[in-house]
């Protein structure tokens, strides 16, 4: 037989063990991600040195000193920038939550403007930020008031993230990409340990099977049960109050960020299960790399929060781009393509890397048996 017709062959059989095993697929497929969504989605505490940009138009006395009043404390860190274009292409990248513009006249005409624009994506920061200049602003004797007229601080949200979007929006997104990956890890690394443990994979490699299809057909059987995991996810992020901020060519686009991190994730758990030969060892190293992974790449917090020196690695990270990727998507509703362009060749780049090193280590490990 041809290596597709091999790969079809072997891939039946996996999914029929895992439609034989259906009931604690689904349970790993709901009990995950509804632990995390629970306690994520009901986590509240207020971030610190929150990112804020900005823009002083006036560069006088009370400007200084209104930024001061801002930079007191340890809520939030300011970032100049020249220009309020500048600072808004900042709010959009996600670098800052927040952008602040002092304009001219500030002190000269005694009315003390300012105008704030915030990350409706992440409502927890927003707030940090919102809270920081009213309490800037009290001491320049200035009152919100609902219409604000001129004398008051105007708030002005940033909409480009989706009026109707949700911090729950965010987190759910995170989830999936991390739901995906310890998908891909159970779904493959697992066959390989149980087929050698059993004594079919050394059974396998006495016929003419090609070896390669053996190896493709369970990264492929891991990458269906790692989307599984995902829209079993997705669908009780949506029950739990998520909303997705989205279209037709959004969830296709969705689909194609899951199935890279599920091939790619497949792909290092079979290159992890030919390392080791226990199960246990094997879910301890796999934990240690994918749990990590998922922490870095922005699952739980926004990689901006993280501290300096853990940067690097959220940037080496392929998770950071699929979380990125899925997050622009759900709260955003759509992603840009030369974003989208990007972010799938680093999961395409990590994947083809690590189907190389799988079947390198799965043609020595078989010579083996």
């Amino acid at each position: 037989m041809s290596i597709i017709q091999d790969t079809y062959t072997l891939f039946i059989r996996e999914m029929l063990i895992f439609r034989k095993n259906i009931g604690a697929g689904i349970g790993r497929a709901i009990i995950f991600p509804a632990l995390f969504i629970f306690l994520l989605g009901s986590f509240g505490s207020s971030p610190k040195n929150v990112p804020i940009a900005i823009v002083n138009y006036d560069n006088t006395a009370s400007s200084l000193n209104f930024i001061n009043a801002l930079q007191s404390g340890n809520n939030v860190q300011v970032i100049s920038s020249t220009t309020q274009q500048q600072a808004m292409s900042q709010l959009a990248a996600g670098t800052v939550a927040g952008v602040v513009v002092i304009p001219n006249g500030f002190a000269s005409t005694g009315l003390h403007n300012v105008y704030v624009y915030l990350d409706n994506s992440q409502p927890q920061s927003a707030s940090v930020v919102d809270a920081k200049v009213a309490a800037a602003a009290q001491q320049f004797n200035i009152k919100p008031l609902d219409p604000p007229p001129p004398s008051t601080v105007s708030v002005v949200t940033n909409y480009a993230y989706g009026a109707s979007s949700n911090y729950l929006s965010s987190v759910v997104g995170g989830i999936l990409v991390m739901v995906a990956a310890f998908g891909s890890v159970f779904g493959s690394g697992f066959t390989v340990l149980s087929d050698r443990e059993l004594g079919n994979l050394k059974a396998f490699l006495t016929t003419p099977i090609n070896k390669f299809a053996i190896l493709l057909s369970k990264v492929a059987s891991g990458t269906v049960q790692s989307i599984f995991s995902a829209y079993v996810g997705l669908m009780l992020g949506l029950i739990y109050g998520a909303t997705l901020t989205t279209g037709a060519v959004g969830f296709m686009e969705l689909l194609w960020i899951i199935f890279l991190v599920g091939l790619g994730f497949s792909a290092l758990a079979i290159t992890l299960a030919t390392k080791t030969r226990q199960i246990q060892s094997y879910a301890l190293v796999a934990q240690s790399i994918t749990m990590p992974a998922a922490f870095l790449g922005g699952s739980f917090v926004p990689i901006n929060l993280l501290p300096a020196f853990l940067l690097p690695v959220a940037y080496l990270d392929p998770l950071t781009y699929a979380v990125n990727a899925v997050k622009d998507i759900m709260v955003k509703g759509s992603i840009p393509l030369s974003a989208l362009v990007f972010d799938s060749g680093v999961l395409i780049a990590f994947t083809l890397i690590m189907l190389t090193l799988a079947f390198m280590f799965f043609k020595n490990t078989s010579e083996q048996l």
